[in-house]
């Protein structure tokens, strides 16, 4: 069976939810004191850290070309700042889906100025950044035609080159939740079963946290959202748990 996305303007366009940038809402630094923004304009981006609380803003600085800060699941969620808070991830701004080529801008958040940038063949998308902003986690489009069959890699931004594991991950990215100082990353993934994917951002390993069948027909699975909570990640629809996993299951 197919899981069919909700209708939006994004999609309606041809571009999935993950392709597209945050916008104005951008990425909270992890105190959640500060906001990191990327404004698009014709040919420059105008990048911005400002105070959550009044919204002052404390730097700002203008890169060539257009870029945005990532989206990593279909609900919105942004991505793109390392648990140190020292390095931002941007993603060119896409103009179509899927594309033929994909660019990433790493940026040095202590300046606000460019640190690097990461070209690469065919339709990725940004899915985490390891604590200390060196290994981007980049997830790569193997069909055209089905934005749901993708494969994990990993970018090791120091020597400047994707390393060589893969993962197949199979599935359309509902929601995204961290884990106590950023190193893991859980993602709800709906598809012919429902399982979190857990990342350690920090080892480039993963797990997979399979869940009841049952999640799949929940009536408002576009609205369930995850929660880290002890030794558990749970599958919440408001304040009522759905389902909910180890966080590292038995090997």
């Amino acid at each position: 069976p197919f899981v069919l996305l909700p209708a939006t303007a994004a999609q309606a366009d041809g571009l999935p939810p993950t392709s597209l940038d945050a916008g104005p809402e951008g990425v909270l630094d992890p105190t959640g004191g500060h906001r990191f923004t990327a404004t698009p304009l014709a040919t420059k981006t105008v990048l911005t850290k400002s105070e959550t609380s009044g919204g002052r803003v404390l730097r700002a600085s203008v890169l060539q070309g257009r870029w945005g800060v990532p989206v990593v699941a279909n609900d919105s969620t942004s991505g793109g700042l390392s648990a140190d808070g020292r390095t931002l991830v941007l993603t060119r701004v896409a103009i179509g889906y899927p594309r033929t080529n994909t660019a990433f801008a790493v940026i040095d958040t202590t300046r606000m100025a460019l640190r690097d940038t990461v070209a690469l063949d065919g339709e990725w998308r940004f899915d985490a950044l390891s604590p200390n902003g060196r290994r981007l986690h980049l997830i790569e489009h193997r069909d055209r035609s089905d934005p749901t069959r993708t494969t994990l890699r990993t970018y090791d931004a120091q020597s400047d080159r994707l390393l060589d594991d893969r993962e197949p991950i199979r599935g359309h990215p509902i929601t995204r939740a961290s884990g106590r100082e950023g190193r893991w990353a859980y993602t709800l993934y709906a598809g012919r079963r429902p399982f979190i994917h857990a990342l350690d951002t920090a080892r480039s390993t993963s797990h997979r946290l399979d869940l009841p069948a049952r999640v799949m027909s929940h009536r408002r699975l576009w609205a369930l959202r995850l929660a880290v909570r002890r030794n558990r990640v749970a599958v919440l629809d408001g304040d009522h748990i759905v389902a909910s996993a180890a966080r590292r299951p038995r090997r």
